[in-house]
Formats: structure tokens, C-alpha cells, sequence
């Protein structure tokens, strides 16, 4: 993809994550006179030691849902610190990582909220935690990356030489072919392909431009053995590279698996000492990949989705994906698995649904009276999903049906 094609994506990203982390709303009841402050459920995690479901948003805010009646009550923080908050983890259950919007990591405990460290030395913000018996990772934007053997020291881990392992292009026909990532290693690249029987030569036959990624053929190569490509890579756009946003990770306590901008996935097996990418093929023409913002694992099944409705799933704990249809257009902000193994969304413009049979099964948005984006789905102990968005909206799915759900305040 081009620079300006990049800047263009980058601007839409941008925009929809804006309206994610936008302000505290002021927003009128339907039904009443009186206007009361609206909350937006940045991120959400059940903490069982806790007794409810935290929750954290802009201006510092971060809390407990706790369920009262028919609805949930949030009790927020009031001596709180002065950030937007970004995302959640789960160092224990009663102990809450919590990302910021400038790099900073805090732990909130139900009672107070203090700050750990910065993980950063840009003020970049923190996007997802994953932890695993109190071993934790973090990432973030601009090719933040850290870990931490027990949640209060945390290191930065430094992704580069990531493997790509051998992809068979497509087709053979002239035209420039991508491989989907950029700044190759010149010395680890190794192509093979044939023209009439014999083996091809670089500049008569193709020319190769590892900065970018891709590669030009000037003639029809053979299409028995097909052409393939293997090397060794810098993730992030051509000439800069670990300039990467990596805005989703899934960590089972052995493996993690990174995924964000220009649709790369990432696995390391060693705690961060090599990486390989998952998912990678090569493709005639600019790639249009996918921006991955969120995803679960359980087990070896793995989901990632993303904007513009993108999804896909695996069953082998992330070496091979297979693309899910789309629900629609609108971005996806948040998965996750319901008990019987199916994925769950939410996302932009009140998106909430369940995949069955090949096909999603969306909410009817007019019903539920959905006027913000979701992003949170809270699994539950008793099968039922909480999802938490924009303007304090709770929506709650069980045994096939949605229910929206009243969040009182103190």
C-alpha cells in the first residue's frame, strides 16, 4: 500500500478511535426532563475478588458495575488521577491493570488507583493487557511493546527479525506482487521461481524492492512449481520500521500472539526472544489488510476483528486464520466467545451480534433504542454477556436473546 494510502487509513483510524475515547456526554434520558451525565465504558473486565465488573473511561474515571435489581450500579472512584483511560487487565482477581492514554500504567484495587510505571518514553497510549498467573503483557501504540514477570516490573521488548515463513504466491503473471509487510532483509531473502524451466534472474526476468515489500515481475514466470518467497522482516511501513500500533494480544502463559496496524499477526514462543508471523500471503496489487482492534483466545481457538467489520478465526492456537464473513461496514471494537464456542461482537453504531451457521445474527438496534458504539463483552459465571459502550449503554445477551440494561450511579 502507498504512503498516502496509509496516511488516508491512518485518518479513519483515528477518527473512529476518537469517537471511542470521546468525552463524558452530556445526553437527555428518553422520557425525562432532566439531563444526566453519560458514561463511556472505555474497557471492562469481571474482577470476581472485586464483587463487580470494572470499568474504566475518560477523565480519569474508573469503577465497579455492580448488579442491583434489574440493572447495575457503578460505583466510580471519586479521588481518581488525572488520564483517560485505555484498556484493562486482570492481574489477579481482585487487582486491575489499567492502561492510560499517555503510556502509563496504574493498578486499581476497588478502593484506589495508583501508578505503576510509564511504559512508554512517548506519550502514546497503552491499548491491551493480557495476564497469565500474574506474568503480564502489554502493547501499545507507536511499537510499544513490554512485559512483566509479575505485573509491578515491567521491560521493553524490542520486535525486529520477525520470520516469515515460506508463502507460494498466487498467480505468475506480470505485475508487481506484495508480500504484506515491509523492510526486508536483503541477505535472509530467499526466492525462487521459474521462467520457461529455468530458474528466474533478478533484474532481467524480476526485480525486487524489499523496502516496500514486494516484487516485479517483468515476464509470465511458470505456474508449475509455483513462485514462493521466504525472509526475515522489520515490521512497521517501509523505511520506518517498528512504528507499528499494535492495538490487540492474546496470551494463554506461553505464547503471545500480537496483531494491529497493516494487518499483521504476530507469535512469539520464547517470551519475546523470536517472532514469526501467522496469516502473511502474497498478492498482485497494493494489499488492503486488515486493521485488527481487538481479540480472544480460548484455547487454541483465537479471534481477531477490526475495522470495517474484519474478522477471522483459528483453531490451531494462531497458525493458520480463516476470514469470517462481515457483519457489515461498521467497525468491530470488541469480541470474545460464548460458551458454546461461537463469537460474540460489538461494535460502532450500536453493532452487537453472534456468529451461528456461517452467518451473523444481528441485534435489532432500533429495539434496543442502540444510539453509541459497544465495545465490551463481559462473559459472565452464569452464561450471560454484559456489553458495555458509549453513553453508559449496557446491553445483556442470554439464551439467544438481548435485553438492554439501566446503569444507575451514585
Amino acid at each position: 500500500m502507498s504512503n498516502s494510502a496509509w496516511k488516508k487509513l491512518s485518518l479513519v483510524i483515528v477518527f473512529q478511535v476518537s469517537l471511542m475515547l470521546s468525552n463524558l456526554v452530556l445526553a437527555a434520558d428518553e422520557g425525562a426532563s432532566n439531563i444526566k451525565l453519560k458514561i463511556d465504558f472505555i474497557d471492562a473486565v469481571e474482577a470476581k475478588g472485586l464483587g463487580g465488573i470494572a470499568v474504566v473511561g475518560a477523565h480519569g474515571m474508573v469503577g465497579l458495575l455492580k448488579e442491583e435489581g434489574e440493572g447495575w450500579r457503578l460505583n466510580a472512584l471519586q479521588d481518581t488521577v488525572d488520564d483517560d483511560f485505555t484498556c484493562l487487565g486482570l492481574l489477579s482477581e481482585s487487582e486491575v491493570l489499567v492502561g492510560g492514554s499517555t503510556g502509563k500504567l496504574y493498578l486499581y484495587d476497588g478502593k484506589s488507583i495508583n501508578e505503576i510505571t510509564k511504559l512508554s518514553e512517548y506519550d502514546e497510549p497503552v491499548l491491551d493487557i493480557g495476564c497469565v498467573d500474574r506474568k503480564c503483557w502489554a502493547v501499545g501504540a507507536r511499537g510499544m511493546v513490554t512485559k512483566s514477570p509479575d505485573g509491578k516490573e515491567w521491560e521493553e521488548v524490542e520486535i525486529r527479525d520477525v520470520t516469515q515463513p515460506k508463502m507460494t504466491f498466487s498467480g505468475a503473471k506480470v505485475a508487481d506482487w506484495y508480500f504484506g509487510v515491509s523492510n526486508v532483509d536483503v541477505d535472509s531473502l530467499k526466492f525462487t521461481g521459474n521462467v520457461g524451466g529455468q530458474p528466474a534472474v533478478e533484474e532481467e526476468h524480476f526485480i525486487m524492492y524489499p523496502d516496500e515489500g514486494f516484487v516485479q515481475f517483468a515476464v509470465d514466470f511458470d505456474e508449475a512449481p509455483a513462485p514462493t518467497v521466504e525472509f526475515i522482516f522489520n515490521p512497521g511501513p517501509p523505511f520506518r520500521a517498528g512504528d507499528v500500533s499494535w492495538n490487540a494480544l492474546l496470551f494463554d502463559g506461553s505464547k503471545i500472539t500480537l496483531a494491529g496496524e497493516f494487518g499483521m499477526i504476530l507469535q512469539s514462543e520464547d517470551d519475546g526472544e523470536t517472532w514469526t508471523r501467522r496469516d502473511g500471503s502474497v498478492v498482485k496489487g497494493e494489499p488492503t489488510p486488515a486493521y485488527w482492534l481487538t481479540g480472544k483466545q480460548n484455547g487454541a481457538r483465537m479471534t481477531l476483528a477490526g475495522a470495517a467489520g474484519v474478522s477471522s478465526l483459528s483453531t490451531d492456537g494462531g497458525k493458520s486464520w480463516t476470514v469470517q464473513p462481515r457483519p457489515g461496514n461498521e467497525g468491530i471494537f470488541g469480541i470474545d466467545f460464548l460458551p458454546s464456542g461461537q463469537p460474540i461482537i460489538a461494535g460502532a453504531v450500536g453493532l452487537i451480534g453472534t456468529f451461528d451457521n456461517g452467518e451473523w445474527k444481528l441485534a435489532d438496534r432500533t429495539r434496543l433504542r442502540l444510539l453509541s458504539w459497544l465495545k465490551n463483552p463481559v462473559v459472565l459465571e452464569d452464561g450471560t454477556v454484559l456489553m458495555l459502550g458509549g453513553r453508559s449503554t449496557a446491553i445483556a445477551f442470554k439464551d439467544g436473546e438481548w435485553t438492554r440494561i439501566p446503569v444507575m450511579r451514585d
